[in-house]
């Protein structure tokens, strides 16, 4: 069943990025639900593993479906989903929500950068006025959408039963 359920992400995700995202710009940036969902994923999921495969399908799939470089987006999710999953822990004392909305900002420009500099062979920075910072804006704002969603309906935290002797 759980399968099933990150499956329904996943193709929710994409429906939307795909159909209602993709012709959207905000100040000249479209925003990526995908980067969203697979940060707050990083932070959720409990195992590497599925945390990976998570990355790696997202990664495929919008290498595929939304029009940009196949190999620099798969390469950066995964690499940015393993560099998130292994320090989401850090620092402890910040709430994975606020994580949520950092991590993606930071994702958010660096995979603007690459995919610029992959096309362009030059990085400006009108590049990341007028690109990348809008693009990590949304993309912030989703995340801040998809990560109480994710948590409420995915990630439910089981309760702990109190034994009474």
């Amino acid at each position: 069943m759980r399968n099933f359920k990150i499956f329904l992400w996943i193709f929710i995700i994409f429906l939307i990025q795909t159909v209602l995202l993709a012709r959207v710009h905000i100040f000249g940036a479209v925003p990526s639900a995908v980067m969203a969902y697979v940060v707050c994923v990083m932070l959720l999921e409990n195992e590497f593993r599925n945390a990976v495969t998570i990355s790696l399908i997202c990664a495929a799939a919008a290498g595929a479906l939304c029009g940009r470089e196949f190999v620099v987006i798969t390469l950066f999710y995964v690499y940015s989903s393993i560099v998130i999953f292994t320090l989401r822990d850090k620092p402890v004392y910040v709430g994975n929500y606020a994580k949520a909305i950092v991590w993606t900002f930071i994702s958010s420009v660096a995979m603007e950068t690459a995919l610029f500099a992959v096309e362009h062979m030059t990085v400006s920075m009108s590049m990341f006025m007028y690109n990348a910072l809008p693009t990590a804006v949304c993309n912030m704002a989703l995340a801040a959408l998809i990560y109480p969603l994710l948590k409420a309906l995915m990630y439910k935290e089981k309760k702990k039963k109190l034994l009474i002797v």
